[in-house]
């Protein structure tokens, strides 16, 4: 699918994306993995590489490494592998700039996950997650935050697979809540949901199995733009 400069407007929920997404206002043609750090507004966190292919069948595969891997990269390298001209991991990268704190908690927090089960002598990943890491990915994915406060409830989106789903125009999604309270809504609601989401992801007595994660159908609008 072509790039379009304009695909914030396709779709009411995508406003959050807004701010980063200026970074590409001007491009004709997809931007480059090397130029997507554009989308933090302040230091970046992480930096986006060009992801290494898979070997192709026959071909010899390279030794196990635990460090390169996904979460690894990020939460140990501060790199992130994305695919170019790839919708899924350009609006990953797009939500990092929007949430940089809560996207870097969740790695951090998938990345002890994934060591803690990792054996150094194994040829290769364990061949299933847990459940535990399986609603980490649900949150990464197809979260949406809901913002609670006394006298009200603002909600947006955070997975960047849902976002990819409204620029594409998919419908009939869902979606997994993570409730985040705080003590009053101010006027920053992205602020707010990336330092709410961020410190419940570093408590460790909250859960992330999927059971303990509400699944509901994403409507055309929850949160108009303010």
């Amino acid at each position: 699918m072509p790039f379009d400069p304009r695909f914030v407007e396709r779709h009411p929920l995508l406003w959050p994306l807004a701010r980063a997404a200026r970074a590409f206002a001007g491009a004709g043609d997809w931007p480059p993995v090397a130029s997507w750090s554009a989308v933090f507004a302040e230091t970046p966190p992480v930096r986006f590489a060009v992801a290494v292919p898979r070997p192709r069948r026959g071909r010899p595969v390279p030794p196990f490494d635990p460090a390169a891997q996904y979460d690894a990269s990020i939460s140990e390298r501060g790199v992130v592998p994305s695919r170019e001209r790839h919708w899924h991991d350009f609006l990953n990268a797009l939500v990092w700039g929007t949430f940089p704190r809560a996207k870097a908690a969740l790695h951090r927090r998938q990345g002890a996950m994934l060591a803690a089960r990792i054996d150094p002598r194994a040829p290769r990943l364990p061949a299933h997650r847990t459940r535990a890491q399986d609603g980490l990915a649900m949150i990464d994915e197809g979260g949406m935050l809901a913002l609670v406060a006394p006298g009200g409830e603002r909600q947006l989106v955070f997975g960047h697979a849902i976002y990819e789903g409204f620029v594409l125009g998919v419908h009939g999604m869902t979606a997994r809540v993570v409730r985040l309270d705080v003590p009053a809504l101010d006027g920053d609601a992205i602020a707010q949901a990336d330092a709410a989401l961020a410190a419940r992801l570093a408590d460790p007595t909250f859960s992330t199995l999927p059971d303990d994660l509400p699944r509901v159908f994403v409507p055309d609008r929850l949160l108009p733009e303010p």
